[in-house]
């Protein structure tokens, strides 16, 4: 099947906008002239920035809006790393491509190995031989370095530092200026707050702030598929 080259934007906040406004500069995005054609966020009223791209929140309007797409990017960032990760899935059952979304700014060494749906912000840096699961985040200024291995749907915030040979599951959150010191296990699920130190190993679903980062209490992920309850095809 020949695809179009219209990309849909999940998520219509502020990252949204970030997102929209890179894209357009990456030269995968020049080179395929593709097209930003719509933003899709049933959560929202309006638009939280002005464009003149097509927006809905009307779910009655996402089977259209999928067949008449090709690629897309999940625009959803803070601790919802899960819900970007599913979503992403939900879309690829439907026909629909991820793209990356790297900065030129951003270095990423050749060694790196990152999964589909990979954004890396500004001033991002991955060193050699790091693994980046898919529907991951790097974002401003945060640093990864090598030999770390990072699950899926993870979200490495502005400024965190992530030394080298830790392991990092599924779907964690490392918050604003973290650090993690080297060859530490960080467990599905975890969040650990901005500004903290981790010195320890993080168990499944765990909050942890501070410095050294101690536990507060437990997290769970709650996702709301219902807009894929119908069948697209």
């Amino acid at each position: 099947m020949k695809r179009n080259k219209n990309i849909l934007i999940w998520g219509g906040g502020l990252r949204s906008q970030n997102i929209v406004n890179k894209i357009k500069n990456t030269k995968y995005f020049i080179n395929n002239k593709l097209n930003i054609k719509y933003i899709f966020d049933s959560s929202l009223k309006t638009l939280k920035f002005k464009t003149n791209i097509n927006f809905s929140n009307k779910l009655s309007e996402l089977k259209k809006i999928i067949k008449d797409s090709s690629f897309f990017i999940v625009a959803i960032g803070s601790e919802h790393g899960k819900a970007r990760y599913l979503i992403s899935k939900e879309l690829i059952k439907n026909n629909l491509k991820p793209l990356n979304n790297i900065s030129k700014h951003a270095l990423i060494d050749s060694t790196v190995i990152f999964g589909e749906g990979f954004q890396a912000e500004d001033g991002s840096i991955v060193n050699c031989n790091a693994k980046i699961g898919d529907f991951c985040i790097v974002n401003t200024n945060a640093t990864i370095d090598h030999h770390t291995e990072i699950g899926h749907g993870c979200h490495v915030m502005p400024g965190a530092t992530i030394l080298g040979n830790i392991k990092i599951g599924n779907f964690v959150t490392i918050g604003a200026n973290a650090t993690i010191l080297p060859h530490l296990n960080i467990g599905d699920g975890s969040f650990i707050g901005a500004g903290s130190v981790v010195t320890k190993n993080i168990k499944k679903n765990e909050i942890v702030k501070g410095n050294p980062a101690k536990k507060i209490r437990s997290t769970s992920h709650k996702i709301d598929l219902s807009p894929f309850k119908k069948k697209f095809n």
